[in-house]
């Protein structure tokens, strides 16, 4: 019947993807068929969200096409959400059920708006649907037979009511992890730890040996019955006890089965020395924590003798002790004085009786929380001592110190050694007089360069003495200066080492030799580029001529020359290029700025670089252009701005928009000698607005009296055309955006009669658009693009035979290669906010047009974030703004000049062509709007909710953040606060379950407030966000017996709605959903206004609210905002008030708007 597989192609993968995930959860709560046509079909459903809410979605489907026609859904986002993708995957599966249960409910013999033809139709489609529900019930059946047999079959054999006796499941078992070291002292890959296990169960009295340590360990993981001395045991991880589970949990992780022996026993695992030692650890923490036994050893132990749990040595009858006192580190030093003096040092470990055991006697336990094993008992060393220095333990003993390091050894060594452990014999050294060196080490490196390869060598400067890296092998000449008559003068090695470290990292060093090399171009150039510059204060460099000349610095000027082109749109950019930049891109150079790499290869030209080029490393490296990134970057910023990509000599035609930034004053100090012709000056100077424009009078076929702003803005549009430029009508709702536009149109099509231009609109304003050419120029035809795929079809074929075509964006999007092929005249986008987001498709769709001129209509053209301006203009002027990524790093992520100077640059760039007036400015006999805060508190349901709920979302969020970062965890944040939203107007759309009287303060001050209201005769809009909260009202009022009118987004002839209740006084309320009214509709026959619920962007309510106090309003409007006290709704005001000024830096408004939460905001909106 219908294309799925089509119908799913207007869905992103990770929508789709989502949706998929909703259907396989049972998400979608119920479905049902609205109603059934020849053509199409009405579907509807709720769906759960992801905190148990339900969505409620609406989808249109033309069914020859197979195509959505229209689709709605109640949560936060505005297209094709994951919601409706769950809705379409439930409907693939069961449509024909559903049209079957339809059927049932609705007598076609009375439906009036089928004709025969299209009732036998119906018919037709409603027995091939019965055939298949038929066909479907018995193979489900057969199916739902066969799931039962294998239900029960695994009941009958696994549950617990049926297994025979010899097979038990056990419950607190114990575990007994058998330590065979086998007198090894130091372990490794090859020479693990090996471990046998026994169990321990409450109703045995001998310990169960587990012959198969692989069978068993498979047997845990895998959850399948064990085999224990002739019965059959099920066991998994929860049979066992806290600390046996932990214990087994480590070793299933950890453990090996030895392979590849002949004599392998199967009772023996391996685990790797760091894995057993953290098993150990863990042990020992809780060993220390209970401070008691375990069942295997039920005797009872003194303080000196205490056992580690799980843990044996060699057997069941030698538990492993433990000390509860931490094992040191002793390091006893000795002095020989012949042939020449030398200091000797000898680690030791001391237990806690004090003995001092050498380190190859006990065995190490290299991990987090080092320790040892000596004579059965397990210790751990103090915290100071890591697993670096146990590795390091053992190579001491091989360490004697001469003479000329006894000022190293005393003065900087020694105080490090004595923070680890005990130093014995220290009065051993004081007949010596050491020296500190003091001030700042200083280096010379010699550098040498042959064949491509770079060889470096370095010596530090020690009074008279030089002396080179610690690993190079020395002259007894680099050692001798360091012994004075004054005493031993000490070296600084860990200095020494840090500036090798930078020097030379990734360098390939020649202990033989005592050089550092680098073969790669890249390490070379990176070498001489990026760490000379940055060790120069403290190394002085000696480098050969041949390689110093491979290394250019940059000194590269320019000549620019803007002047007047043939062209009107256009201007001609004359550019020469004098230096070794000639021929580079301005793309390389702004990555070599962002990336911060100060140089780039120049290419040689006589011919270019090929894929076959030599290898890297294999002969010498190409030249190097090194670069002052300071210095170029205003001078790249400045090519970027006027769009030229390539520094070579040549003149190319820029359009006039470019111009907009370009001052004389930013070539001040650049290596740019810039001039601009008199007449391209006067020319800027006229898209600025800073010279007079001559305009034309309003067309008289234009049935409105206009305001002096209005003329002005008129005026404004004229002089963007005239100049082939495109801008944004911004002015405040209520203002006539519209009306200007229109005649910005009429003034067109009298220029060019056979022009067409086009109007994007949302789909709820498509006929209001209409209705509005009518009103002011009937001259001017207009086609409205609307209906099933067909229908749009047969009405494009016509296009160019109207003035105007008006359609919305979401069928923009499906047609858009009709609208491709046509050149319009204007294209203009009305509440452009639907394109906000660059990556959508209603974005990509208008950016495809073909368009002389171009216009953005929106009452904020910044709701949320700096880059929804750059998606506008990448419709208005692409280039303008750069692209996105360029944008992004010079006004959001690293805004040259600090964020302010970033902002004001941006103003000036955007400014000339965006036109905003706020009505308060320019409408003073506009009646004022009084804004009105009523507070309630939650009622005692709500505070429960609420809390209990904010509670629980708190921590959730709190893990989902530190396991996956607050970005990854957006949707999840808006959900949680939306629940929130929901719970402070209603519980009733929070949960399903019936409310009674009284459980939603809010609700109830909403009926008083009202009833007041209506007693004193006025008129009155109530917005909300939620469908659901709008059903509980009307149910309120029809319940009172109040009439009132009613529109969300389901709503058909909403003109007719919006008509009936302006101009009937009977009707005092009209309940509107505020993203299906709060936008192109004409409210004036009301005077109140009430938000219900709390909107994230002031300036949607505030939208809302300009439906009412527009022109055409002769009364005082009221707008309240119900808010409930100390909840989250309080907060979102306090929020909006500290997010104040984004739209007012760039485009001289003082709207409000709320940037992106950030992570503490949430946590502040959570907190109850």
């Amino acid at each position: 019947m219908l294309n799925f597989r089509k119908l799913k192609q207007d869905f992103s993968q990770s929508i789709l993807k989502q949706g998929r995930a909703l259907f396989d959860d049972d998400a979608v709560l119920s479905a049902k068929v609205a109603y059934l046509k020849a053509d199409a079909v009405r579907l509807s459903g709720s769906v759960r969200g992801k905190h148990d809410n339900a969505y409620e979605c609406e989808i249109e489907i033309d069914r020859a096409e197979s195509e959505m026609i229209d689709s709605n859904c109640d949560c936060p986002y505005t297209y094709d959400c994951q919601h409706i993708a769950g809705l379409l995957f439930h409907l693939e599966k069961h449509l024909d059920k559903m049209i079957v249960d339809y059927s049932q409910e609705v007598n076609l013999e009375e439906c009036q708006q089928l004709d025969e033809d299209e009732r036998e139709q119906v018919r037709e489609t409603i027995r091939e649907a019965e055939c298949k529900e038929v066909a479907r019930t018995g193979v489900l059946y057969h199916r739902e037979l066969l799931e039962e047999y294998v239900g029960a079959s695994v009941t009958l054999g696994k549950s617990p009511f049926f297994i025979p006796e010899e097979e038990l499941t056990v419950d607190e078992a114990e575990l007994a992890v058998i330590f065979s070291n086998h007198s090894q002292r130091v372990f490794d890959y090859h020479n693990s730890p090996e471990i046998q296990l026994a169990l321990r169960l409450p109703y045995r009295s001998k310990p169960l040996n587990i012959l198969n340590i692989q069978e068993f360990l498979e047997a845990i993981r895998y959850k399948e019955p064990l085999y224990l001395s002739g019965r059959r045991y099920f066991l998994t991880l929860e049979s066992f006890g806290d600390d046996s589970r932990r214990v087994l949990k480590m070793i299933l992780d950890n453990a090996r089965i030895p392979e590849g022996k002949d004599d392998s026993n199967p009772r023996i695992a391996q685990i790797e020395p760091e894995a057993f030692g953290t098993i150990l650890a863990y042990a020992y923490d809780l060993a220390t924590l209970l401070a008691k036994g375990r069942p295997f050893h039920p005797e009872e132990n003194d303080d000196d003798t205490l056992t580690m749990p799980c843990f044996y040595n060699g057997g069941l009858e030698q538990p492993l002790c433990y000390s509860n006192k931490p094992a040191e580190l002793s390091f006893e030093l000795e002095v020989l004085q012949s042939p020449s003096p030398k200091i000797l040092i000898t680690p030791t470990v001391l237990t806690a009786d004090g003995s001092g055991i050498v380190p190859e006697d006990v065995c190490l336990f290299q991990c987090a929380k080092p320790g040892m094993i000596y004579e059965n008992r397990y210790y751990r060393f103090i915290p100071l001592v890591k697993r670096k220095h146990l590795r390091h333990l053992l190579s001491l003993r091989d360490v004697t110190v001469p003479e000329p390091l006894f000022g190293t050894f005393v003065e900087n060594a020694l105080p490090q050694l004595m923070r680890f452990g005990r130093v014995i014999n220290r009065d051993a050294i004081d007949e010596f007089v050491t020296l500190p060196f003091v001030g700042d080490l200083e280096a010379t490196c010699d550098i040498s360069y042959l064949n491509g390869e770079l060889e470096a060598s370095i010596l530090f400067q020690y009074d008279k003495a030089r002396v080179p890296a610690a690993r190079v092998k020395l002259e007894f000449d680099h050692i001798s200066p360091f012994v004075t008559e004054e005493g031993i003068l000490a070296r600084n090695l860990t200095e020494e080492q840090r500036i090798i470290d930078d020097l030379f990292q990734d360098f390939v060093y020649d202990a033989d030799q005592g050089v550092f090399s680098a073969k790669t171009e890249k390490k070379i150039v990176e070498f001489m580029t990026e760490v000379i510059p940055r060790n120069q204060h403290r190394v002085q460099f000696h480098c050969p001529e041949n390689l110093l000349e491979q290394f250019i610095y940059d000194n590269t000027t320019f000549t620019l020359n803007l002047r007047e082109s043939k062209r009107v749109d256009c201007y001609e950019a004359k550019l020469k290029v004098k230096g070794h930049l000639h021929g580079v891109s301005v793309d390389q150079l702004w990555e070599c700025i962002t990336s911060k790499r100060a140089f780039i290869e120049l290419q040689d030209k006589t011919k270019r670089q090929t894929s076959g080029r030599k290898k890297r490393g294999a002969g010498p490296i190409h030249r190097i252009l090194v670069l002052d990134l300071e210095a170029l970057a205003p001078v790249v910023q400045v090519f970027d701005e006027l769009g030229l990509t390539k520094l070579e000599d040549h003149t190319e035609e820029r359009p006039l928009w470019s111009l907009v930034s370009v001052e004389k004053e930013q070539f001040e100090g650049l290596p740019i000698r810039f001039s601009m012709s008199k007449k391209l000056e006067a020319v800027k100077q006229q898209m600025l607005g800073k010279k007079s424009f001559k305009s034309s009078a309003v067309p008289k076929v234009v049935k409105a009296k206009l305001r002096n702003y209005q003329k002005e803005g008129v005026h404004w549009l004229e002089r963007l055309r005239t100049m082939h430029l495109n801008g944004i009508l911004a002015d405040d709702m209520g203002l006539g955006k519209t009306l200007q536009a229109i005649i910005a149109i009429t003034q067109d099509a009298a220029t060019n009669g056979d022009s067409t231009s086009l109007v994007v609109c949302p789909t709820s304003l498509v006929y209001n658009w209409q209705e509005e050419f009518l009103k002011f120029n009937p001259l001017l035809s207009t086609l409205v693009v609307d209906g099933t795929p067909a229908q749009r079809k047969k009405l494009l074929k016509n296009l160019s035979d109207y003035d105007v075509v008006i359609t919305s964006y979401s069928l923009l999007q499906k047609d858009i290669e009709i609208y491709q092929k046509h050149r319009l005249s204007y294209a203009i986008l009305d509440e452009a906010q639907h394109i906000k987001n660059r990556g959508t498709r209603n974005a990509r769709s208008v950016k495809l047009l073909d368009a002389s001129h171009r216009l953005i209509l929106t009452g904020t053209p910044i709701e949320n974030s700096l880059d929804e301006l750059w998606s506008l203009f990448d419709f208005l002027m692409p280039g303008l703004l750069s692209s996105y990524e360029r944008f992004c790093e010079k006004f959001i992520r690293n805004p040259q000049g600090g964020v302010e100077q970033a902002m004001e640059r941006l103003r000036n760039k955007v400014s000339p062509f965006i036109l905003r007036r706020m009505k308060r400015d320019v409408l003073k006999e506009l009646p004022p709007v009084s804004e009105i805060l009523y507070h309630c508190h939650l009622s005692p349901v709500q505070k429960d909710l609420y809390t209990s709920y904010a509670e629980s979302a708190r921590e959730e969020l709190s893990r989902l953040v530190k396991k996956e970062g607050f970005d990854k965890v957006q949707i999840h944040v808006l959900a949680t606060l939306t629940r929130l939203k929901q719970i402070c107007c209603h519980p009733g759309i929070f949960a399903k379950e019936e409310v009674a009287p009284g459980d939603s303060a809010k609700y109830d001050m909403l009926m008083e407030l009202l009833q007041t209201l209506i007693e004193g005769n006025h008129k009155t809009v109530i917005f909300s966000q939620y469908t659901r909260m709008l059903g509980i009202m009307r149910r309120g009022l029809e319940a009172q017996g109040v009439k009132f009118a009613y529109l969300d987004g389901s709503s058909k002839n909403r003109l007719d709605i919006v008509k009936q209740f302006n101009g009937d006084a009977s009707i005092p309320v009209f309940l509107v959903s505020l993203k299906a009214g709060g936008a192109g509709l004409n409210l004036t026959g009301a005077d109140t206004v009430i938000h219900y619920d709390m909107w994230w962007n002031p300036a949607v309510e505030n939208q809302a609210t300009d439906r009412v106090h527009r022109i055409g309003q002769t009364r005082s409007v009221s707008s309240y905002k119900l808010v409930t006290k100390g909840t989250i709704e309080e907060k979102i005001l306090e929020l909006q008030n500290r997010k104040k000024g984004l739209v007012k830096q760039i485009v001289s408004c003082d709207d409000e708007a709320m940037s992106k939460l950030t992570w503490e905001e949430v946590l502040e909106l959570l907190q109850t």
